[in-house]
């Protein structure tokens, strides 16, 4: 595996402007160089969740094992935050409702992500995604959740079901001899089923597709500082899926029909709710279900006999995506902010801290899965992995998951003989996700 940098890439508390993109591109690059130079320093200890944060070459796999074996539960980390990689820890940590994903007392978080980093370093958020609904209280996501469950729970997934294959189908017989699994396949079928969810119009596809590649980054670039040009096109991106979003929902207002827009709107939600859920489906679903199908497809692949598996048994294809969502996860890392003066794991915590669980970590603990670093797709379900146990996962959780069980049963029905021809290659600066780049396959005629 190979890291490359790349330039591809009520809601009352949402500011009326991104303080990002107030900032002039001087004052913008010291503030990301300036919190990029402090995971650097932190990682010169050998601290591994500020190595995990750096993200360069260090195995990631190896940094989430000694966060795990540190010699307390929860332990403070030199870049400020609490972190944990033992399971009931973190399993403690994710169900809190006192532990939050932005700071209890700002409206928004423009003066704390640009406050004096020399004097102040906090780290716990990079910079505001406030714009993105990414910073939105607990129980703005659950509202959000409730209002759209018809189209995206759980319970919805079987009515997608032959969307989601015709549109795999489709995809996969497209592919040639040799192809890209992120740029041919993962991220299309991603973009297009949620194009589907939110009625783009056809369009507008492009549009809503070159938005989407550029909110890839968007979870790391919360936790881990990204270029300029980068982030620059990530809060263009931001305006521009909120631009399109809202002449979407402005149109359900009229019309509501049975798309995830429309059914936000008739469970009466506000306009801004919509908004809030087509956003975060561009934001966070698109790039969710991509990865892991990627990850999925990989895993797969790098175990020859559970590819072997799945062809004897396609049904095995949702225990497939299961074993992946522990064994490696599409979203690694749960930052939170606790509320008020808590102890967790003996640890007193106060008002305002980070708290970070490790999630690749803690769906390895030895304590709780046998045998955790083999990749099994027989492994029994409900063994309490915890990927998806986030604000933005959880709403997107049923979608990505049918969306991957679809790929990896498609592909490996179409595809029986597919092989990696080079090793995969992941975006520098992905603590969170681990982002691919590139993933070159051959053998698929």
């Amino acid at each position: 595996m190979t890291h490359t940098e790349t330039d591809e890439t009520t809601t009352a508390e949402t500011p009326v402007a991104a303080e990002e993109i107030q900032q002039t591109d001087s004052e913008l690059g010291r503030h990301l160089l300036t919190a990029r130079g402090f995971h650097w320093i932190y990682g010169t200890s050998g601290d591994p969740y500020a190595l995990t944060l750096r993200a360069e070459s260090d195995d990631p796999v190896a940094l989430a094992r000694r966060i795990r074996e540190a010699e307390t539960p929860l332990w403070q980390s030199a870049a400020g935050a609490w972190v944990t990689g033992r399971h009931g820890v973190a399993a403690e940590v994710l169900a809190d409702p006192r532990l939050s994903l932005r700071h209890a007392d700002l409206p928004g978080l423009q003066r704390h992500v640009f406050s004096d980093a020399w004097s102040n370093p906090l780290l716990c958020h990079i910079i505001p995604l406030d714009r993105a609904f990414l910073h939105a209280s607990g129980a703005d996501h659950a509202r959000w959740e409730r209002a759209a469950a018809p189209v995206l729970g759980a319970a919805a997934a079987d009515g997608h079901r032959k969307s989601a294959e015709r549109l795999h189908q489709e995809t996969a017989d497209g592919l040639g001899a040799s192809f890209d699994l992120m740029a041919d396949y993962s991220r299309p079928v991603a973009t297009g089923a949620a194009a589907a969810l939110l009625g783009v119009p056809e369009a507008q596809h492009d549009r809503f597709a070159r938005a989407c590649l550029a909110l890839e980054v968007a979870l790391d670039a919360a936790l881990c500082p990204q270029p300029l040009v980068v982030t620059r096109r990530l809060t263009e991106a931001v305006e521009d899926v909120r631009a399109l979003v809202g002449d979407l929902v402005a149109a359900r207002r009229a019309d509501p029909g049975d798309d995830l827009l429309g059914t936000v709107l008739r469970a009466g939600s506000p306009a801004e709710d919509a908004l809030a859920v087509g956003v975060l489906t561009a934001a966070v679903g698109v790039g969710l279900t991509a990865g892991l199908i990627n990850n999925a497809v990989e895993a797969l692949l790098a175990h020859p006999r559970q590819w072997a598996l799945l062809g004897e048994s396609p049904d095995l294809s949702a225990g497939a995506v299961e074993e992946t969502l522990r064994h490696a996860p599409p979203v690694r890392l749960e930052s939170r902010i606790a509320a008020e003066d808590l102890t967790l794991a003996g640890q007193d915590i106060p008002a305002g801290a980070q708290v970070v669980v490790h999630v690749g970590a803690a769906n390895r603990d030895p304590e709780v899965f046998l045998a955790p670093d083999h990749f099994d797709l027989t492994r029994p379900a409900g063994q309490g992995q915890l990927s998806l146990s986030g604000p933005h996962t959880s709403l997107f959780g049923a979608f990505a998951r049918l969306q991957a069980e679809t790929a990896v049963r498609t592909l490996r029905e179409r595809h029986p003989r597919l092989a990696p021809a080079d090793g995969v290659q992941r975006r520098m600066r992905s603590p969170v996700l681990g982002g691919v780049l590139r993933f070159s396959l051959t053998g698929s005629a």
